[in-house]
């Protein structure tokens, strides 16, 4: 048999050789209705624990910890998780650009650090 070019075991253009997809293992199909049934649970008893966390936050003879961290739950719950800011540090090596590359990135930084922006004014093609 020829190598290369179309087989009868090809397939054909636009046409999926597993339109099915992998079939789903009787376990993954256990363990997804368990963890949906317990999510379930946690939201039918949801409306208690809040009133929990907030008689324990309200409580001025619990420990501060119980009552801070029952404060932070209720906020969590109610407002998302704050967003974590993170510092990223990248350096390059710009002697590695070429003439035209550099005339590029001052371009794009006189674009960025244009001062005319803040205040309203027109914009100038740089130089």
């Amino acid at each position: 048999m020829p190598r290369g070019g179309p087989r009868s075991t090809s397939f054909k253009p636009g046409v999926s050789g597993n339109p099915g997809g992998r079939p789903k293992r009787p376990q993954t199909i256990a363990a997804r209705r368990i963890v949906a049934d317990v999510k379930g649970l946690a939201r039918e008893s949801a409306p208690e624990a809040i009133l929990t966390l907030k008689e324990i936050m309200l409580d001025v003879k619990a420990p501060p910890a119980a009552r801070i961290g029952a404060a932070t739950a209720i906020l969590d719950r109610g407002f998302g998780r704050p967003g974590q800011a993170v510092d990223i540090a990248v350096v390059h090596d710009l002697t590695r650009l070429t003439d035209q590359q550099l005339e590029e990135l001052e371009h794009l930084v006189a674009m960025i650090e244009l001062p005319s922006l803040a205040q309203g004014q027109e914009l100038e093609d740089p130089p």
